[in-house]
């Protein structure tokens, strides 16, 4: 299938990819699910912003959520665009499709054990979770992961400044 208007494979990472640009992508790929897999959802939505699963849980993003009482009391299946921009800037938009049908599939499977009575995925999702968190040396109710690579680059920028300031303040001393 070919790229949706004005994004090509080869030109463009999910970083720099629009709001609608992602819609289109995200509906594109909504078409090539059956619709007896899709039957029994009202919505499907796209919202702008970024999910963190918690606001403590930094580089933790909720890409997709199914809910079962969503608008009106209906199903509804929302897929977080800033998450997406966050947890994958570097994909290429093939690799970004991927993303998004799996996130669809993921959320549809969660529309299908809720009717049926079952949350088999639900506690493959905790089990994940689990490991991300023993990963990461994240613990309940602390403020966070003990992994933030933002904050140790810039750790490191502002000491590589201070040493570069205080070495040219020591040569016009001496």
């Amino acid at each position: 299938m070919p790229e949706p208007a004005n994004i090509s494979a080869g030109e463009i990472r999910t970083a720099a990819i629009t709001f609608d640009q992602f819609d289109t992508l995200f509906r594109e790929e909504l078409e090539k699910v059956p619709d007896q897999f899709r039957e029994g959802v009202a919505q499907f939505i796209i919202e702008e912003r970024e999910h963190r699963h918690s606001k403590y849980m930094r580089g933790l993003y909720t890409l997709g959520h199914y809910m079962p009482r969503g608008h009106f009391g209906n199903p509804v299946v929302v897929l977080y665009f800033g998450s997406f921009v966050r947890a994958f800037p570097h994909h290429k938009i093939s690799e970004l499709r991927l993303e998004i049908a799996r996130t669809i599939t993921h959320e549809l499977l969660h529309h299908w054990e809720n009717r049926s009575g079952i949350d088999l995925l639900g506690d493959e999702d905790r089990r994940q979770l689990a490991i991300w968190k023993q990963k990461t040396g994240y613990k309940d109710g602390s403020e966070a992961t003990g992994k933030n690579y933002i904050e140790a680059a810039l750790f490191i920028y502002f000491l590589f400044i201070f040493v570069a300031v205080l070495a040219r303040w020591i040569m016009l001393l001496g």
